[in-house]
């Protein structure tokens, strides 16, 4: 197997990369990024924020883009429109802008494909090629290819081997095929990431943030106002949850098992750890040849 080393070059074609993302996915974005060689990353603020509004924006991006430049990037953060300028005026070969959207979109489908659908437009301004950091997340599939498909530029979301849009993003992190064999071995598995738990934190909080995308619950009502009731579910129903680790740092950060810890313990579960990767995201950004492919 040899793996080609893409380098850009002033010959190159001009690239300039758009991301959308949920903030769980930080890790699988940032070693896409790293994949495509580009430098220079452009985090989007909306058009009109105002002192107050714009805090919890720049705390978004501000979890999101820490490691981005601590990795030796140059990280930007400004509106769609001065971005574009900036582009312009310094005469960019290739950029990547990302749209990072909160987590709690998962619990409201039809307000999350209206953000995706809404960035799509707006990024297709300045991108040439989008990268959905997302599945399906409590989208129809129906819903989401017709936004894929009416897209005005090449459109790139994570799908399974027969090209089928994957669910969300604990498929993405561990792939279709792993998560199904986890769900027939128990049905009541429950997944955390290490995002996904530092976003939470405690039980509840991670119940009614997350219950949509991975404990089975599509409807909105399903985890908005009625804790108690998601609380009885959680132990009726669920018997395990799914520590998933990328790195060994993930295995030895001290929060993330006091997190898992503390989750097992409410609903008494079994823990069983499960090894995660960026590889559908790589696999995604490959067939839209933003980042070369192996042999």
């Amino acid at each position: 197997m040899v793996l080609f080393i893409y380098e850009r070059n002033k010959e190159d074609a001009i690239m300039h990369i758009g991301i959308i993302t949920c903030e769980i996915l930080r890790k699988e974005i940032l070693d896409l990024v790293r994949e495509t060689g580009v430098r220079d990353i452009f985090f989007v603020l909306p058009d009109k924020v105002n002192s107050v509004t714009v805090v919890p924006y720049n705390q978004v991006i501000g979890r999101f883009s820490r490691e981005f430049a601590e990795d030796g990037l140059v990280v930007k953060v400004n509106a769609l429109e001065k971005i574009a300028k900036e582009i312009r005026e310094r005469a960019l070969t290739d950029s990547v802008i990302v749209t990072v959207l909160e987590l709690r979109f998962h619990t409201y489908s039809e307000v999350l494909l209206e953000k995706i659908e809404e960035g799509i437009r707006r990024m297709s301004s300045v991108a040439e090629v989008i990268v959905l950091g997302y599945g399906l997340c409590g989208c129809s599939p129906r819903a989401m290819e017709r936004v894929v498909s009416e897209a005005p530029v090449p459109v790139l979301i994570p799908r399974d081997s027969t090209g089928e849009i994957l669910n969300n993003c604990i498929e993405i992190a561990l792939g279709k095929h792993t998560v199904q064999s986890l769900r027939h071995e128990e049905a009541g598995t429950f997944f955390m990431t290490p995002v996904g738990a530092a976003l939470a934190g405690e039980p509840q909080v991670i119940l009614e943030s997350s219950g949509g995308a991975t404990a089975g619950l599509t409807n909105r009502h399903d985890t908005v106002g009625d804790t108690q009731r998601i609380l009885q579910l959680m132990k009726d129903h669920y018997f395990r949850v799914v520590k998933i680790w990328y790195t060994t740092a993930d295995l030895t950060d001290r929060e993330y098992a006091l997190t898992v810890k503390r989750f097992a313990r409410t609903f008494n579960l079994d823990i069983r750890r499960e090894k995660g990767s960026s590889k559908i995201m790589r696999e995604t950004a490959e067939n839209g040849g933003i980042v070369p492919g192996e042999l």
